[in-house]
């Protein structure tokens, strides 16, 4: 696992679990305790016992901490960097969510060592299907977390189911509500 994916649970658990939880979780799941390097490299299974000791801990199943995880990876301030990088995608809702396929060479463009699972597009009736492929175990949790937190951010209202292997939405309304503030300039 990318170090930049555990750091980020890393800083969610602690945030959601507080110091002594994440402490509690790192010294489950063997994980250091200070966090992890950003660009290091780390055994899958590790990133794995963290979830499970966060899972216990919290009393949360896996694809929700997952989903969390992806929604505060675009709403809490600390990452904006990740908020700018999936605004760019389109101007509304509809087109950030067909510029998804292009996110896994985005992010390489800024990581080069990064390698998240191909994102597709697929129409179904009454919505789309946004199918996760396979690489990262749990991610098409994370993406459901992180398109629910951006349907906010653009103001507009839909439904989402999480699958397994992908997300399914529903586009309810575009112009639901007011949505936070974004200019290309930063």
């Amino acid at each position: 696992m990318h170090g930049l994916c555990n750091r980020a649970l890393h800083c969610f658990l602690r945030l959601r679990l507080g110091e002594a939880g994440w402490n509690a979780v790192a010294r489950q799941a063997g994980a250091p305790a200070g966090g992890f390097e950003a660009f290091g490299q780390y055994d899958d299974a590790l990133t794995a016992r963290m979830l499970v000791a966060a899972g216990a801990h919290s009393g949360l199943d896996r694809e929700t901490l997952l989903e969390d995880l992806g929604t505060w990876l675009v709403s809490d301030p600390c990452c904006e960097a990740i908020r700018r990088l999936l605004r760019f995608g389109g101007a509304d809702f509809a087109g950030f969510v067909f510029a998804l396929e292009d996110l896994p060479d985005r992010a390489r463009l800024a990581v080069p060592d990064l390698v998240l699972p191909d994102l597709s597009v697929v129409p179904v009736e009454g919505g789309v299907r946004l199918v996760v492929g396979a690489g990262l175990d749990g991610f098409a949790a994370v993406v459901a977390g992180l398109v629910r937190a951006m349907a906010d951010d653009y103001g507009t209202l839909v439904v989402l189911t999480a699958l397994p292997d992908a997300v399914e939405l529903r586009l309810v309304e575009a112009d639901f509500a007011e949505g936070r503030r974004f200019a290309l300039a930063g």
